[in-house]
């Protein structure tokens, strides 16, 4: 199940349309297939990572029922705690605690140095995506894509738009990218936005053919993203 997510989450890039004077973003693209590679961070960033982050994270989770062994969902980069300095963001699951539930965390290094960690009790996590300066405020946004586990043959993939704020990852807003039933998508959204001071996002929906081939159903529509709060803390 989890390779099937997995695989239908890898199709969840972020690109810019360059032909586009109203710098509109595809956020979420379930019809663009791409190949499924295993994330690895740089070896000067994993050195820093062994020596420095995986002892707190097991300092801070390690349990009889989160035993912890990180599993890097991506890394992207991006400015996300500075305005004007390139950073890179990890994306970990920290351990899977039940159906579609686990410990995450967020790692952000600068130069090969560690900038902070934080972790929070959420899901089970698929991938990360950068998505440049969506709200004009100096800064990146990114998502974090999750899988849901199967419950009652039912099942999906959850993206969350988030920045830093305070000093910590927040949640813009959320929304469903694909509904699975029984391991395959029964049906799925394209979503793009248009940046600016108050983005607007635009959602159009694919259903599922008899040979699980994607169909484009109605319009493109505006929508507002679901507010969603989640408790990532810096783990220190």
């Amino acid at each position: 199940m989890r390779n099937k997510i997995f695989t239908a989450l890898v199709c969840t890039l972020f690109f810019v349309n360059l032909a586009s004077a109203q710098k509109t973003l595809v956020i979420y693209d379930p019809t663009v297939v791409i190949e499924d590679e295993v994330p690895m961070l740089p070896t000067a960033e994993q050195v820093v990572y062994e020596r420095m982050v995986l002892p707190k994270l097991k300092a801070k989770y390690q349990s009889d029922g989160c035993g912890v062994e990180p599993e890097l969902a991506g890394e992207v980069s991006g400015r996300f705690t500075k305005k004007g300095v390139v950073q890179k963001l990890a994306f970990y699951q920290v351990c899977q605690t039940g159906n579609g539930l686990g410990i995450v965390a967020i790692v952000v290094f600068e130069n090969d140095r560690l900038v902070g960690i934080w972790g929070d009790d959420s899901g089970w996590t698929l991938g990360i995506n950068t998505l440049g300066d969506l709200n004009a405020n100096g800064t990146d946004e990114f998502a974090l894509s999750f899988g849901g586990g199967l419950h009652q043959g039912q099942g999906g993939i959850g993206v969350d738009v988030m920045e830093f704020s305070s000093g910590k990852p927040k949640s813009i807003g959320w929304f469903q990218g694909e509904k699975i039933m029984d391991t395959e998508t029964e049906s799925a959204w394209k979503v793009t936005v248009k940046s600016g001071p108050t983005p607007v996002f635009y959602r159009q929906k694919y259903r599922a053919d008899k040979r699980g081939k994607l169909i484009k159903t109605g319009v493109t529509s505006a929508f507002k993203l679901t507010k969603v709060e989640n408790g990532f803390e810096e783990i220190k």
